[in-house]
Parts: structure tokens; sequence; C-alpha cells
């Protein structure tokens, strides 16, 4: 997207002329580009923009909720934390996130802290490390008091993201049922599903290892290495960790790569699925070798991956499947 692109989207955007991937692409736009500002609005708009993009969270915008003020240029670059999906305004509400944690934190003498999220919506917690985690509603974490002294051990219960504190003398660790997760320092989601019995872990940024777990017996070796876009799925019946990719894969390169606009021209088809495995770090196989010189013309900017395939593959009279964490192309070839 270009500098004038970027403008007129941010313009609509303040018009409410904007459709919901508009305003997603305009975030993800925002996390790549952090020091980009719209140069053709006036600072009384860009500060309105400021406070819309900070009232979105996951899709979601609460338009009562006050916000603190900041320059452009802080917000902006702050503004990579959406998709790790915690807002500021949380702290400006008239109950304290100081008052709210010490409602939500009970001390319990045999289990450590917990902390309980009973509001009805998204709950920050920052822990002694410094690591922030998002607690979705009617979902608890516990740690033990001596958290950060030896080692960082969490468990969850419910859904919950995680932005972890780089220490790599101090391994971060999420318990979830029978699934563990085990970081130095990233950002990842972990959701226990009770009532379907699965658990599911989806990695933002960084990589994190996925591995079950069971009381007084040692970590079992099979487990799974997650990067960025991909996620995984344990089943507790079954005991099986299924990997694959997370619904909505956004782009991981440098913002060089990013940046590259996304048209193609009678381009072979090799090298546009080179592309977007550049873009987003996946991995992308062509089954049928007669397919790999189909030429495809498209504009594929401002679109998420999996529609990005899909306009692909319709040009080509193909398909895609996904198999774990590799996307796969079928087609007769042209």
């Amino acid at each position: 997207m270009t500098q004038q692109e970027f403008n007129e989207l941010s313009k609509r955007y303040l018009e409410g002329k904007t459709t919901e991937e508009e305003e997603r692409f305009l975030e993800q736009w925002l996390r790549q580009q952090p020091s980009s500002y719209p140069t053709n609005l006036a600072e009384n708009q860009r500060n309105t923009l400021e406070k819309r993009l900070w009232q979105r969270i996951q899709g979601h915008i609460r338009p009562s909720a006050r916000l603190l003020q900041m320059p452009w240029t802080w917000v902006s670059a702050a503004a990579a934390c959406l998709v790790m999906g915690f807002i500021w305004w949380n702290a400006n509400e008239p109950t304290t996130s100081n008052t709210a944690l010490q409602a939500l934190t009970t001390q319990a003498e045999n289990k450590g802290i917990e902390v309980k999220n009973t509001t009805t919506h998204e709950q920050e917690v920052r822990l002694e490390d410094g690591t922030i985690v998002l607690l979705k509603q009617n979902s608890s974490i516990v740690y033990d008091k001596t958290f950060n002294q030896t080692k960082r051990t969490v468990y969850l219960k419910g859904q919950a993201f995680f932005k972890v504190k780089r220490n790599v003398t101090k391994p971060f660790v999420v318990h979830a049922g029978e699934l563990t997760t085990e970081v130095l320092g990233t950002s990842f989601w972990v959701s226990h599903h009770e009532k379907s019995n699965t658990i599911e872990v989806s990695v933002t940024t960084g990589k994190v290892s996925v591995y079950t777990e069971k009381p007084n017996q040692k970590a079992e070796k099979n487990g799974v290495i997650l990067t960025q876009n991909q996620k995984v799925l344990y089943d507790v019946t079954s005991k099986n960790i299924v990997p694959g990719i997370v619904e909505n894969p956004v782009p991981i390169a440098a913002p060089e790569i990013v940046n590259l606009p996304l048209v193609f021209k009678e381009t072979s088809l090799e090298n546009v699925l080179h592309s977007l495995s550049l873009r987003y770090g996946l991995e992308f196989v062509i089954a049928n070798p007669n397919a790999k010189d189909c030429h495809i013309t498209a504009d594929l900017n401002g679109l998420s991956m999996f529609t990005q395939l899909e306009l692909i593959c319709k040009s080509i009279d193909a398909t895609y499947e996904k198999r774990g964490t590799v996307v796969f192309i079928y087609g007769d070839g042209c």
C-alpha cells in the first residue's frame, strides 16, 4: 500500500466508510509501519484516528470508552500491540486497574495466587516479570507466590493471550490441562475448551514449544515447535496434537518485503506462491508440477491470505488444501 492509499484509507475510516476488512488491513499496515502516519489529515483528525484505533480490539469497537491522550508517533508505534489483543482504555475507567486486580486476585495458601476474570470483557494482568496476560471472560490463571524467583510457571483455565517478557535464563511455561507451552519471550494464545475437550495454542510472534505432560510423569517428547501464523489443536480424549495454520495469518516478513505490492501480471504460480511464502512465513506446495508455470494476473493487495489463495486458484481452475502447517495447491496445469 502506498502512502497515498494509506492517506485515503485513513480518511475513509474517519468518515465511517470503510469495511471491516479494510479496517483490519489499516491496523495491519500500522503494525508493519509503526512510524507511518496519514499526511493528509489535520492534527485533530489524526488524534481522532488514534482514539478510534485504540478502541478496537479483535475487530470490536467500544465507542464509549475513554482513552489516554498520546502523540501520534507513540500511538502508531504501539498499534502493533493490537494484534496482541490488549488496549489501555481500561486504565481510565472509573475503577482503576490496580483496584480491579485487587478485587480479582485472591491469595490461596495451597495453590498460590489466582487471578480470575469475572467481568464482561477481557481483563489485562501484569505479572511481576513484565509479562502481560489478557484473560478472556470467565477465565483464570494461577501462579506460585515465588513466581519469577526461580521459574515462571502459570496454570490456565479458559482462554488467555500471553505477551511474554523475554528472559533466556527463565523459560515461561503455561499449563492448560495436559498441554504445556514453553517459551523464552513471545506472544501467543492458549485456549482450553472444556466443553469440546480440546486445547488450542496459536502463535502471534516468536516461537513456542508445545508438548503433553501428565502429573508425576516426565514431559513427552512428541511435541511440536510452532512459529508465527501456526497453531496446534490438542484433543484431550484421543491425546492427538494436530498442527495447523491460524485462521487469519498476518504478514511477518521484514518491512521491505511486506511493503512490496502484491500486483502480478503474467507471473508464474510458483513465483506468486514464493512471494506469499516470504510474506507469511508459511510453506506452499504445488502438487502437480505442470501447474507451476500457470500464469497469474491479479491485484492481491489489501486481502487476507486465504482470500488471496481463493483468487489465485480460481484464476487457474485449481483448489487449495491445508495439511497441518502446509498449504497444497491442486490443479491439472495450464
